[in-house]
């Protein structure tokens, strides 16, 4: 999901350079950059960053529970995989969910069924 970009923060070119920069990087590195992030917002932030949302933050801190009782690596990936196919299921279902109440708030009327199926055999029922 694309951001807006709202003449604060990151331009987008700074943007694709980190995240090729960081793509290149082994996991276990690309999490002492966030470590790093996280030591250089405390410090010289002029703003708080933008919160994360519920499940957002719900994983992230699944995530530092794994880190910080040093579970496998093996663990890690693949309890974040299960995480971030989660998130998109609920991103799926935000996307629906804004998509309906859109067509709610234009009023228009949802499209009349498809009766594609042919009408049912007519029988007779015969009882001795």
């Amino acid at each position: 999901m694309a951001e807006e970009d709202t003449g604060e923060g990151m331009n987008e070119i700074l943007r694709k350079k980190i995240w090729r920069k960081l793509q290149a990087l082994p996991e276990d590195k690309q999490y002492e950059v966030v470590d790093f992030i996280d030591y250089l917002s405390s410090r010289y932030a002029s703003r708080p960053a933008p919160g994360a949302d519920p499940f957002q933050h719900f994983a992230e801190s699944v995530h530092r529970g794994l880190r910080r009782t040093k579970a496998s690596t093996t663990a890690m990936k693949g309890t974040m995989k299960v995480l971030g196919a989660a998130d998109r299921v609920i991103e799926s279902f935000r996307e629906a969910g804004r998509g309906f109440l859109a067509e709610l708030e234009a009023g228009t009327p949802e499209p009349p069924p498809k009766d594609d199926r042919p009408p049912p055999e007519k029988r007779e029922i015969v009882v001795d």
